[in-house]
């Protein structure tokens, strides 16, 4: 099992963190967990996971106004059922 990825995303300019997300995501293998530590809430990261079948845990936002967000692919079990 691969150790759990990280990436701190809130020092780029847009849309930089929005597309390494993605990038980072779509590396994962089914039932891998990828965190990013965005600027502040992603709704549209969030959204555009969603529409590609990815699980999206946004956490607190931060006093910095930053949040954690665990991504997850869903492994093969789950997107069967």
């Amino acid at each position: 099992m691969t150790p759990p990825i990280e990436l701190d995303l809130r020092y780029l300019p847009p849309p930089q963190p929005m597309l390494r997300a993605l990038d980072a995501a779509d590396t994962l293998a089914p039932g891998e967990l990828l965190t990013v530590i965005a600027p502040m809430l992603p709704r549209p990261l969030l959204m555009e996971l969603a529409q590609r079948g990815f699980e999206a845990d946004p956490g607190e936002p931060q006093p910095d106004g930053s949040v954690r967000v665990q991504i997850r692919r869903p492994d093969d079990a789950e997107t069967a059922s």
